[in-house]
């Protein structure tokens, strides 16, 4: 094989390899990248009080920080409602963002619950190839009051860094989740993220 064929050749695996880790990042995360055809519908306004899941997720915004909204899918665990998809161009970065109903109609009780159990369940490393150990706690006090938690670990041998939080709004728990590759320059701004995010819902 000549030298230009082999570097060719070099070039293509490597590209390759970028791209897998970079499916593979949104995979992991559970999210799904934005569809390309049309755009998101623009958010609408929810009034404080009880509201729809549906009523909720209409009005997260169509981009937050450098994320850009995706699908609106139905989720059926741990609770019932709709997952809100968002990625950043270059599907280096996900997130999600959850409106769920409680089982038992008592939204703060069962975000509280919900923290814990979630908490547990990343720093364990319940699902195989997972390894993420928790660096901090924190409340984004904006909106919906969200309790959260950064980590940071590995997806197979891909280094990431990930947020989770949960809160309330309209009668509902939310959950997020957002995931990045752990570069030298940062993916994107995670706190900026869930920080719009909760500006654009209800308190409680």
């Amino acid at each position: 094989m000549s030298n230009g064929t082999r570097h060719h050749t070099h070039r293509l695996a490597t590209s390759r390899l970028a791209w897998a880790g970079a499916g593979l990042l949104l995979l992991l995360a559970g999210c799904e990248a934005p569809r390309q055809a049309g755009q998101a519908p623009a958010p609408t306004a929810v009034r404080a009080g009880p509201a729809t899941a549906e009523a909720l997720a209409a009005a997260l915004p169509a981009s937050a920080d450098s994320f850009t909204r995706g699908a609106t899918v139905p989720v059926r665990q741990p609770m019932e409602g709709l997952e809100v998809n968002y990625a950043t161009s270059n599907r280096r970065g996900a997130a999600f963002v959850q409106v769920v109903r409680p089982a038992q109609g008592d939204a703060p009780a069962a975000a509280a619950g919900e923290y814990t159990r979630w908490l547990d369940e990343v720093s364990t490393g319940a699902r195989p190839g997972r390894r993420l150990n928790v660096v901090q706690e924190f409340t984004e006090p904006a909106g919906p009051g969200l309790r959260c938690a950064a980590l940071e670990g590995s997806y197979g041998r891909q280094p990431v860094q990930s947020t989770f939080c949960v809160g309330t709004a309209g009668g509902h728990v939310l959950r997020l989740r957002v995931t990045m590759m752990r570069d030298a320059a940062p993916v994107a701004d995670a706190r900026a993220f869930l920080l719009q995010v909760a500006r654009s819902l209800p308190a409680r």
